[in-house]
């Protein structure tokens, strides 16, 4: 697996690669819910954008009563039934978002693939995974086609969801790049690279917790000679202790050593799995050192401060993240209570319309 890159913090991307081959669960159903392109039957003033303001702003309900209207009164238009399908699943209601998308999917042309893509997304989210693999195959877009080789893959189907990896491996877009990742963990018959291959496919199927849990094993095992082993192992910690386990970010780090010009990360990393244990005075004088270092990656670091400020309480995310104005500031501050405080942190932009809509 290649490294990520040493001015990132990355305890989310998939398979450690060194591109944000696909954003997580959540934030990728909501990219693809809502990236229909745009035009229709309307005329004057985008009705549709409207709705999507109303979105940004928060207002859920609003949304979706405009969506409901524009769906009356334009019953084939995707892009109508796409932004209500996203304000139901949004409100719960994961079995009448596949119903839209369902009614929407034979007119939809050339963007049918589009909408079983979406539906599968849903069904994700739903935990019906026998959907996201019919969904996903036949969507007959590569995106769906790794999706439904992360299930077939957790399912315990290695040689279907191997099928479909050797498939979409020879692309050269980031689904090809993920695909020749897991494509080479289970080909290379080592059961600790299989087991890492599944763990990966359940951190992108949102399973965080398990994959966490069951990874630490595995990574141990890698042999000492694999020269991904300790990135491998620095990326786990990361992820762990945003997964509410950062006994499994304590006891990784203790075995490794950090990799070549990322030794800033390291400690970056275990700041954050101390912040997420409450040891709040042994995480400052790390981030404090880091600050000071002349070395560290300002990005990088301003990356974990926003990271730690999400497992902390109000008080201390507005001390880790003070001086600083980011989206990332903004939305951990908001996650950890600290809506007021968010405001002043977040950038131009729907999230700080929506902060200030509250």
């Amino acid at each position: 697996m290649a490294r990520s890159t040493p001015a990132t913090w990355t305890p989310h991307r998939r398979l450690g690669s060194s591109r944000a081959t696909r954003a997580t669960v959540v934030g990728f159903v909501i990219a693809v819910l809502l990236g229909c392109s745009g035009g229709g039957p309307f005329g004057g003033e985008d009705p549709i954008q409207r709705a999507k303001q109303l979105l940004e702003s928060g207002d859920l309900p609003a949304a979706g009563q405009e969506y409901d209207r524009l769906v009356r009164e334009n019953p084939d238009s995707v892009d109508a039934a796409v932004g209500k399908a996203y304000v139901q699943l949004m409100s719960g209601d994961a079995a009448g978002a596949d119903a839209t998308l369902s009614a929407i999917e034979a007119k939809a042309g050339e963007k049918a693939g589009e909408i079983k893509l979406r539906r599968a997304l849903v069904a994700l989210q739903a935990k019906d995974f026998d959907k996201v693999k019919e969904l996903g195959t036949g969507s007959g877009l590569p995106e769906g086609e790794l999706l439904a080789a992360e299930v077939h893959l957790v399912d315990l189907d290695a040689d279907q969801a191997q099928a479909l990896f050797t498939k979409l491996k020879e692309r050269t877009d980031a689904v090809g790049d993920t695909a020749r990742t897991y494509s080479d963990l289970i080909a290379s018959g080592d059961q600790h690279k299989g087991a890492l291959a599944e763990a990966n496919a359940l951190w992108a199927l949102g399973d965080r917790t398990n994959a966490v849990t069951s990874v630490e094993e595995s990574l141990k095992a890698l042999p000492e000679d694999d020269a991904t082993k300790s990135s491998q192992i620095l990326l786990w910690a990361g992820r762990a202790a945003t997964s509410g386990r950062p006994d499994v970010t304590r006891r990784l780090l203790e075995d490794t050593f950090p990799p070549d010009g990322q030794q800033w990360r390291y400690q970056a990393t275990r700041a954050v799995g101390l912040v997420a244990e409450g040891s709040i005075d042994d995480a400052r004088l790390i981030f404090n050192g880091l600050k000071a270092a002349s070395d560290t990656p300002q990005d990088g670091l301003a990356d974990a401060l926003a990271t730690a400020c999400a497992l902390a309480s109000p008080d201390i995310a507005k001390e880790l993240v003070e001086g600083m104005e980011s989206a990332a500031a903004a939305r951990c501050l908001y996650q950890a209570g600290a809506a007021e405080a968010a405001k002043s942190h977040a950038t131009d932009g729907p999230l700080k319309q929506f902060l200030e809509a509250q």
